[in-house]
């Protein structure tokens, strides 16, 4: 059984909105694709730079708490 799928809102302003609608239709994409499309690899990419530096600061032996 997997997960259901959650959903994300966003504002635009008005002459933003009618530029994503421009661009939607020369793609032919839904807004909820256009926005997946822009989202997940930047999420990926987050996460592995985070794991990157978690990674990094374990070998040199760095656990994040600073005691004066």
């Amino acid at each position: 059984m997997s997960l259901e799928r959650q959903d994300v809102r966003a504002k635009l302003d008005p002459d933003m909105y009618e530029a994503l609608k421009a661009i939607l239709e020369a793609k032919g994409l839904t807004q909820g694709e256009f926005i997946e499309n822009l989202l997940v690899p930047e999420i990926k990419r987050l996460v592995h730079e985070a794991t990157l530096i978690v990674d990094r600061l374990r070998v040199s032996g760095q656990n994040g708490r600073n005691r004066a």
